[in-house]
């Protein structure tokens, strides 16, 4: 249906256009009517009709003028011009300005059905044109995009700074959306889909600029469909022969969308921002996250988790293999909770869920988030927070982690207590220091190992925590009266 506006003072002339011609069986559609040139003016602009039928002569203001000022705000559709006057110079101002016909009063209705109908086919012709036009364009657009091909560039060599963003806009609502919030920026902004994403060109803006009209359209997509997108921003380039260049730089910041998707807008700026922040480097210790679970300790545990999440982006890992190691760790913890601490495997999700609910999250602090949770639900299945179980939790702990580096200052840090304080509080709840309550433990593992299994000493004394095996000696000595070798001979 093509739209239709009636602009003229006489009542009865606008009531009978409206009559007269079969406007809907010919494909028309009256828009709009008006009896004053400002207010038809007025409704020009804003309805933008196909074609409008215009009084030549009106009270304060001639059709021409009319004309005139709609041309001037933009308006390109078609003028029909109606006159009692057979006026040659109104006729030739009427197509100066692009009228595109001039019928006299009384209106014919096949006169003016003949012109109507011509007009009609004219514009199908344009918007075809138009349309294979916008098609070519964008075709050689991808092209400049994707391969970097400025022979294709068209007038883009006369704009003096370019920049390219990238939307991850898979969905056909959004898309809408962000084309329509965009809509008047029409002669600044090219935009095109390439695959599942929106493309913008940016042309002679500013960087500010870019950045707040991003940031806008965020917000109005937010907003709409109440959900968060994410948007890659290439360095902003001189020339047309740049463009293929600030694309990729986009395509390659899309890449890590999973890292920073709560961010919204990213661009280059981060790379900088990564390099100069030195907590990023520092490589996360699984042991000790298992540690935090095991302490109940959640404060130190989210910290923990904080340099997980900062490790893997400034490393840049990619989505699949994040997801991979969260699974692992997941996996691993689950078995020796399970292990050490005799909880029914039902307590715990099971592999598939744990794989699909790692699976589902959309980026890394969500991941991180869910990770947290579910340690934080675990550790407190196997620990007491109470400060009268300390003890219990202590002698637990070492029980299970005798083979590694214990301290009893390590211990305080890990319980959050003061080191003498808490070697007090251990000997007179044992009856033993600290120091010869781990060694009596590890003697009586290496007694096991020894008779058990085929170790020779050395591998048993690493095995129970001992580095040096001459002070393995010396401890296995104190307290079982022989050497590590006899005791394995006489127990063979």
């Amino acid at each position: 249906m093509l739209d239709v506006l009636i602009i003229d003072d006489e009542p009865n002339v606008r009531k009978g256009l409206k009559i007269i011609v079969p406007w809907e069986e010919n494909g028309f559609r009256i828009c709009g009517d008006s009896g004053d040139a400002d207010e038809g003016l007025e409704k020009i602009v804003n309805l933008n009709p196909n074609i409008v039928l215009l009084d030549i002569k009106m009270p304060g203001k001639l059709g021409i003028d009319v004309i005139k000022e709609a041309r001037e705000k933009g308006y390109k559709g078609k003028f029909i011009i109606i006159s009692g006057y057979s006026n040659f110079k109104y006729a030739k101002d009427a197509i100066k300005y692009g009228a595109k016909s001039y019928i006299l009063k009384p209106v014919d209705e096949d006169e003016l059905m003949e012109i109507l109908l011509e007009l009609k086919k004219e514009i199908e012709d344009e918007n075809k044109w138009e349309k294979d036009k916008k098609v070519i364009e964008e075709i050689n657009l991808k092209k400049l995009f994707l391969e970097g091909n400025v022979e294709l560039a068209g007038n883009y060599s006369k704009y003096d700074n370019l920049q390219v963003a990238i939307i991850d806009a898979e969905s056909a609502p959004l898309e809408n959306i962000i084309r329509s919030t965009l809509s008047s920026y029409s002669n600044e902004i090219d935009i095109i889909k390439i695959d599942d994403y929106i493309v913008l060109l940016f042309k002679n803006f500013k960087d500010i600029r870019v950045n707040r009209t991003l940031n806008d359209l965020k917000e109005k997509v937010t907003k709409d469909m109440e959900r968060n997108i994410f948007i890659a921003v290439g360095n902003e380039v001189r020339g047309v022969i740049e463009i293929h260049k600030s694309y990729k730089e986009a395509e390659i910041l899309m890449k890590e969308k999973f890292l920073y998707f709560e961010r919204g807008i990213i661009s280059a700026v981060i790379d900088e921002e990564e390099k100069n922040n030195k907590d990023d480097k520092e490589e996360f210790n699984i042991e000790k996250i298992y540690s935090y679970v095991e302490v109940n300790d959640l404060e130190q545990l989210r910290i923990s988790f904080g340099k997980v999440e900062n490790y893997l982006k400034h490393n840049k890992y990619s989505e699949d293999k994040i997801k991979i190691i969260a699974i692992r760790i997941f996996l691993e913890l689950k078995e020796k909770l399970v292990k050490d601490y005799d909880l029914e495997d039902n307590m715990i999700a099971d592999k598939e869920q744990i794989i699909e609910g790692i699976y589902s999250k959309n980026s890394l602090k969500e991941l991180m988030d869910y990770l947290f949770e579910n340690f934080s639900a675990l550790s407190n299945k196997i620990a007491d927070n109470s400060s009268d179980n300390i003890i219990k939790r202590m002698t637990n702990y070492i029980n299970k982690n005798y083979y590694k580096d214990l301290k009893l200052e390590g211990l305080a840090e890990i319980f959050n207590y003061n080191s003498a304080y808490l070697g007090k509080l251990f000997k007179s709840a044992t009856g033993e220091n600290f120091n010869t309550y781990v060694d009596k433990i590890r003697i009586e593992k290496a007694k096991g190992f020894l008779t058990e299994e085929k170790l020779k000493v050395y591998q048993v004394s690493e095995k129970v925590g001992y580095k040096n095996i001459d002070y393995f000696h010396s401890k296995f000595k104190k307290y079982m009266g022989m050497s590590p070798l006899n005791y394995k001979k006489n127990n063979k």
